[in-house]
């Protein structure tokens, strides 16, 4: 159960500051306003659609109304949600298209804008709601350029061909020259490129997706640790344990044992 700490309205907007407790599993639900998300404290997993997304600290995640997701909290997690009602809503989708997908974004900014209306929202003074308003919608421009920039930024086949590479062979052992061999481009350019597209290195992309490899395999099938950790590329169970616990908190039995309980 989760629990809401504060709660306080604004013309057009909710807000609430939430706590999420360790092992709270949401199964796939919709919710009826559009809204956003920012995780002052914490990470925890979003499925949405067919993919499956650790929400970080800092990170902003929009949804439109009635976007399905489900979600996994593996330790304890608070966020401050912004809700908006239809009207405020209309007016929003005059000026960008934020809330035509579910999107999220993580960046300097977007970490400054929330802890900002984090602040405002506990302060509760007379001009807060003012401040908040401008705040938010501060939010949605970064959001929305954010998002512009990256669809500007289109992928060139060559990294699509790397990225491809990494996602079917990650449980494979292979250097940064094969990947830039297989790409066509010298390796140099392939790292800079690809942290751009990507956020992170070739080496921190294929670590997380062994980790995402191992999750799924530990919360939905009985094999044995040690069987996953080989089958995720990881040298051994105690490597996979370590890598683990440093993304989710928890080690490879601890998640099973929650998992299974919740």
């Amino acid at each position: 159960m989760n629990y809401v700490l504060k709660k306080n309205e604004i013309s057009g907007f909710t807000l609430f500051e939430t706590l999420y407790p360790p092992r709270l599993k949401q199964s796939r639900h919709a919710h009826e306003s559009a809204s956003f998300s920012f995780v002052l404290a914490g990470s925890y997993l979003e499925n949405h659609g067919r993919r499956t997304y650790v929400r970080r600290r800092s990170t902003v995640i929009l949804r439109p109304p009635q976007e399905s997701h489900a979600v996994d909290f593996q330790s304890e997690v608070q966020i401050l949600s912004v809700n908006f009602d239809s009207k405020r809503l209309s007016y929003i989708r005059d000026q960008v298209d934020v809330f035509d997908s579910c999107t999220s974004a993580r960046t300097e900014t977007i970490a400054w804008l929330g802890r900002r209306i984090h602040q405002e929202f506990l302060r509760m003074d007379d001009v807060s709601g003012l401040a908040m308003e401008g705040l938010v919608y501060e939010m949605l421009a970064e959001v929305s350029r954010n998002r512009l920039a990256a669809s500007k930024g289109k992928s060139p086949r060559w990294l699509d061909k790397a990225t491809d590479f990494v996602n079917d062979n990650f449980y494979e052992s292979f250097a940064h020259d094969e990947v830039a061999r297989i790409a066509g481009v010298h390796p140099v350019h392939l790292a800079r490129v690809f942290r751009e597209k990507h956020g992170c290195t070739i080496g921190e992309y294929l670590r997380r997706r062994r980790v995402e490899f191992a999750r799924q395999q530990i919360s939905t099938t009985d094999t044995l640790l040690g069987e996953i950790a080989v089958a995720a590329g990881f040298a051994d169970q105690s490597h996979l344990t370590k890598t683990f616990k440093a993304y989710f908190g928890l080690s490879p039995s601890e998640y099973r044992r929650l998992f299974r309980k919740g």
